[in-house]
């Protein structure tokens, strides 16, 4: 490495006046000339303190109390330049400023292309800093946004720092100034944290990935995304072959180096350390949005007001304390599982909790970063919400019996979970009892495209290879992380408006002015009977479906989830209840909250396969979901789910979904919700009537002397899982009374018995599917006839024929 000897040195006056006069160029002669002289009078007094002066930053909850301060003395250690390693050295120049040996302060060449882009691009935030620039620009500047006048003043006080230190002491406090991420400032410090050793000890590939991730320290994190780290190291590799600084070989070796990454073990140093961990991130991504440097979080001053309850918070942390709550583990690992809670009506989150124990400082936070199939949790976003926008209601029926979709080289056959077919249900059931072929088949009559858009619109990454049926069961390519999923179902609870989940409402710095000022994206992801119909099925699942342990002394809504095993190798031996997830989602009119429950692994360190044995969403995730919420709603008074305009309640014959008619029988009518706009026009036609003879209980002959009518379910709509004994009407007649004889052979034919016929036998008119109309059910009597004998008029009254 060629240095510069320790003297200070002059900056030419020819280069100052060239840069000027570019500047001035730029903006145009008269105003330029103006600004430019109100730049430099305006240009702070500095020292040699200022390029290391720094300031503590503050995190508020949502009642304006301070919770956290945040600030970097702790972790960072300077180091001298000779104990710095060339190849980190030269890492640095080559991405960042590679004509810093020549230039003195600013870099002419890089400014006329920088500028000339910022012209293009009217914003001004190119970059063409330099390393001194930079280093101004964190330790010397409050105006930290991307704008000209900035630019000037930073090219201006880095020709001042370079008049007053040499090339060596820039680079030295340059390279124990700059952020690294994770709260790390300083070479030094980075080395050892990421890769446990001091900086000399470094390779040439971990150089390059040190040198990186500066550029987005958050998403180039090797602890966080190692595979973004390795693009980066390998992009930096290039650039230090371009300029001649490593031979190809050296590059090749470096980029096929595998990363030994140190163990990020750290002590928690602040309060509510999973919530604040996001609060951290976002923030680095609010501020650098604003023009800023994310070291600011740490350095300057700043006060980071957040939306965390810490009633809330507590409950979570106090139930992930509680070892109750969790099931035993069949390896060595532990059972994981994270929460979110958020306010539904603002899309703020509440409550964050990314583990059983936080041992990470900005590590892993399952709450915020892992995606994992929700399983059946996902049915009323993929699904009902969706078949209900679509003109479907909850007591819209299918048959649930053993079905394959798809093609026969391409089938898709899904199974229920208890391996049970219970016929003709309601949407309201299948919901309710979770039931997988009944999901599969609405999404089928919707379209898989409206199911996948539905879901897109509520926030939720999906890929492109997710449409398709399996999206009905939560089968994603990638999941989705219990945040995410919480904000899909606060748009339920918040009358189908969607609002991206957010943690800081703004950011203000040490002198009082807001630098951030959070605005929710907000928008209409369904109608709002849609999302008051979704709830009302979703109370169902609380109060008598697969959700019972999560009820409370309020209303609740929710939905349980549990995926099956992968189809892997290693759990080919497994039997018996196995699964690889567990979720709850739910929510009361106040709060919204999902619990996700699993390994992180599929394998211990001992390659022991990791599994859920039987744990699913309805047990010990929904059961941590509700001493969470107890517990933040205990000095809450009890209210109900908002119900729009426009949401009627309906007799409904539980057999076919339609209105229940005069033979229903009082058993299977359950009243319904309905949009008023799609209230059902049909009566049910599932029951008919038929003389029974009261001595051998089977149909009764004309000579049978007691006789009484029945009402009986039609044969076509009963199904095996029917348990109501006597339900459809008896096949034989009776063999007792005269006339037995004459009845064998006959059949069983629906006569309308409408006075207006006057005792002439006619055939009664009955609707088939896509059809209204017929004789009324209470007029239609079945009787037996003899072959040959049955009437073969049908019954032509106007009001009683079938209508398309």
């Amino acid at each position: 490495m060629t240095t510069e000897p320790e003297k200070k040195r002059k900056i030419k006056l020819s280069r100052v006046l060239l840069l000027s006069f570019i500047f001035i160029l730029i903006i145009g002669f008269g105003s330029g000339l103006g600004l430019l002289l109100g730049i430099v009078k305006d240009l702070p007094d500095w020292d040699a303190a200022d390029l290391e002066s720094e300031s503590t930053s503050f995190v508020y909850d949502i009642n304006g109390d301070m919770v956290v301060k945040l600030h970097r003395a702790e972790n960072r250690v300077p180091v001298k330049l000779d104990a710095i390693p060339d190849n980190l050295i030269n890492a640095f120049l080559a991405t960042e400023d590679v004509r810093f040996w020549e230039h003195h302060g600013v870099d002419v060449k890089r400014v006329f292309g920088a500028l000339a882009a910022d012209i293009r691009n009217r914003n001004f935030s190119e970059g063409a800093s330099t390393l001194t620039m930079q280093l101004v620009r964190n330790a010397i500047l409050e105006d930290q946004d991307k704008k000209i006048e900035r630019k000037i003043k930073e090219a201006l006080l880095a020709i001042q720092v370079e008049r007053n230190y040499t090339k060596d002491e820039i680079l030295t406090m340059y390279l124990n100034e700059i952020y690294f991420g994770h709260g790390t400032h300083g070479v030094q410090t980075a080395s050892q944290l990421y890769f446990g050793k001091d900086v000399g000890e470094l390779t040439l590939g971990e150089s390059a990935m040190l040198t990186g991730l500066v550029r987005n320290p958050r998403n180039y994190s090797p602890f966080l995304n190692l595979d973004n780290a390795i693009h980066i190291r390998n992009v930096v590799l290039n650039n230090m072959l371009q300029y001649g600084m490593i031979s190809q070989e050296e590059a090749d070796q470096a980029k096929q180096e595998k990363p030994k990454l140190a163990d990020y073990q750290q002590q928690n140093l602040y309060a509510y350390p999973w919530f604040t961990d996001y609060v951290i991130d976002q923030a680095e991504d609010l501020i650098e949005a604003a023009g800023m440097e994310p070291s600011q979080i740490y350095t300057g001053g700043l006060r980071i007001h957040t939306t965390l309850d810490p009633v809330i918070q507590k409950a979570a942390e106090d139930a992930y304390a509680n070892e109750s709550f969790f099931p035993a583990s069949n390896t060595n690992d532990p059972v994981q599982s994270a929460m979110a809670v958020m306010d539904p009506k603002t899309g703020e989150v509440r409550a964050l909790i990314g583990g059983r124990e936080h041992l990470t400082k900005r590590g892993l936070n399952r709450a915020t970063d892992i995606k994992r199939q929700p399983g059946s949790a996902f049915k009323p976003i993929s699904v009902y919400a969706p078949a209900l926008e679509d003109g479907f209601a909850p007591s819209s029926r299918v048959n649930d019996v053993p079905t394959t979709f798809g093609s026969s080289k391409y089938p898709y056959k899904p199974v229920n979970y208890d391996g049970r077919y219970r016929g003709s249900v309601t949407m309201r059931k299948a919901v309710e009892d979770s039931i997988n072929v009944p999901a599969v088949k609405f999404l089928s009559m919707i379209g898989v495209s409206k199911g996948y858009t539905f879901a897109k619109n509520l926030g939720l990454d999906l890929d492109k290879n997710d449409e398709n049926l399996s999206l009905a069961l939560g089968g994603l390519t990638y999941g989705v992380s219990p945040l995410a999923l919480t904000a899909a179902y606060c748009a339920f609870d918040n009358q189908g408006v969607y609002i991206k989940p957010h943690v800081i409402t703004k950011i203000v710095d040490q002198y009082g002015n807001t630098i951030v000022d959070v605005v929710p994206e907000k928008k209409i992801a369904m109608n709002e009977r849609t999302a008051y119909l979704m709830t009302d099925m979703l109370e169902s699942v609380v109060k008598s479906g697969t959700g019972t342990r999560a009820q409370m002394n309020r209303p609740v809504a929710g939905k349980t989830g549990t995926t099956q095993l992968p189809d892997k190798a290693i759990f080919n031996s497994i039997t018996g209840s196995a699964n690889k997830d567990a979720w709850f989602a739910g929510y009361t009119p106040e709060l919204v909250g999902v619990v996700w429950m699993g390994y992180d692994q599929d394998v211990d360190k001992d390659g022991k396969p990791n599994y859920l044995r039987q744990v699913y969403g309805g047990q010990y995730p929904a059961r941590i979901w509700k001493y969470v919420m107890e517990n933040s709603l205990k000095e809450v008074p009890v209210s109900s789910f908002t119900k729009p305009t426009g949401i009627v309640s309906k007799a409904i014959d539980i057999k076919t979904g339609k209105l229940a008619s005069s033979l229903t029988p009082d058993k299977y009518i359950r009243y319904e919700v309905f949009s008023n706009d799609n209230i059902p026009t049909e009566y049910s036609d599932a029951w008919i009537t038929a003389n029974i003879c009261s001595d051998s209980k089977l149909l009764a002959n004309e000579e049978c002397p007691n006789q009484a009518k029945g009402v009986f379910l039609k044969a076509s709509y009963a199904s095996q899982s029917d348990i109501d004994a006597g339900l459809t009407a008896p096949t034989a007649h009776c063999n007792i009374h005269k006339g037995a004889e004459s009845a064998i052979g006959t059949e069983m034919i629906g006569i309308c018995t409408d006075p207006r016929h006057k005792g002439k036998l006619v055939l009664a008119n009955y609707p088939q599917e896509g059809e209204s109309g017929g004789c009324p059910q209470d007029l239609i009597q079945f009787r037996s006839f003899e072959s040959g004998e049955v009437p073969t008029k049908h019954c032509d009254l106007k009001d009683h024929q079938v209508k398309k």
